[in-house]
């Protein structure tokens, strides 16, 4: 389902070929890493990361996270396992992602942790 999804936002030039190539990347990394078994467990966070991707190339902002939701992330167990992935995954990354992009992604990957671990 997600692959489709990522094929769909390509084929109508939502997202473009940098940020669909990333997006399956991060896809074989968290399998690698043994975030997800299976590629649809990441599709609220593949989504928001392809979708990210394509804002940083057109300089789009986004309004940074919660202050609240922010702390209570930093509360989970979790927590620096999630900042330590999205640490590793910027670098593959086709773009410098706005630093009001990290909340966000920390939030996906500590669900993400917190549902398959």
């Amino acid at each position: 389902m997600i692959k489709e999804k990522l094929r769909i936002l390509k084929e109508s030039n939502v997202i473009d070929e940098a940020a669909f190539t990333y997006s399956e990347e991060a896809l074989m990394f968290l399998k690698k890493k043994e975030v997800i078994e299976d590629d649809d467990e990441a599709d609220v966070f593949i989504t928001h990361l392809a979708m990210a991707t394509a804002r940083q190339e057109s300089d789009e902002k986004i309004e940074p996270l919660n202050t609240s939701i922010k702390e209570e992330i930093k509360q989970s167990d979790k927590y620096n396992e999630a900042t330590t992935i999205w640490d590793e995954l910027k670098q593959l990354a086709p773009a410098d992602f706005n630093p009001d992009e990290d909340g966000y992604f920390h939030l996906h990957l500590v669900t993400l942790l917190q549902n398959n671990r």
